[in-house]
């Protein structure tokens, strides 16, 4: 799984990001894994392998992995090794305690291809826009607005992998609140949580259609 830096702003969340890799490429199941500094920071969109390296740290700090061998190179800027990485009981509790939280962020990171690449660029940039910092009500409602206009003219075509109805009470729910029409029929959302549902409603309503779309060679 491939990062964009952009998404994973602070050292808890690359961490945690980390962990969750991890967790599901074998660490669930004991399975040892192999690491980096230099080849794999990117996987949880780290700036450098020094930060990598830092995240390791921490997680060992924590207890929440262990490695059958840790081999730091002396060749300019150390690129250190991580062989037979392996998740701790602590580790698989930790990410247990958050799954509900990190398919989301999953989400944000999964890479959503349409084979049109001017849409591909508008549904990154509401992803980059949704999170960008500082969090604000009009940036988390201006990424709700470019993924329904991204999603409009799919809505025929969105009939031939979800059910008509299904796709038509979707468009119902999304045009009742004030993401595209301001009139007497919307209502006004006023918290951050309200938006969030509306965006990861859309975004994994992309997401599903293009892999669908791909897997039935529509």
């Amino acid at each position: 799984m491939t990062t964009n830096p952009f998404l994973l702003k602070t050292f808890d969340e690359k961490l945690d990001f980390l962990l969750h890799y991890i967790y599901e490429n074998g660490g669930s199941e004991y399975i040892g894994q192999s690491f980096s500094s230099h080849d794999s920071y990117g996987l949880c969109g780290c700036d450098n392998p020094g930060q990598f390296k830092r995240i390791m740290d921490a997680l060992i700090s924590k207890k929440w992995v262990t490695f059958d061998n840790v081999t730091e190179t002396a060749e300019a800027g150390g690129n250190t090794f991580y062989f037979g990485t392996i998740l701790t009981e602590a580790g698989i509790q930790e990410v247990k305690k958050k799954l509900p939280q990190l398919p989301m962020l999953s989400l944000l990171n999964s890479k959503i291809e349409t084979g049109d690449n001017i849409i591909d660029s508008k549904i990154n940039h509401a992803r980059e826009l949704f999170v960008r910092e500082p969090t604000t009500m009009d940036n988390m409602r201006s990424a709700c607005e470019a993924l329904s206009f991204v999603l409009e003219p799919l809505r025929k075509d969105l009939k031939t992998v979800i059910a008509d109805a299904d796709v038509e009470h979707f468009f119902h729910l999304i045009n009742k609140f004030d993401i595209r029409h301001n009139n007497d029929f919307t209502k006004t959302l006023h918290h951050p949580e309200q938006l969030e549902w509306v965006f990861y409603s859309l975004l994994n309503t992309i997401n599903a259609y293009t892999k669908l779309k791909s897997r039935l060679n529509l």
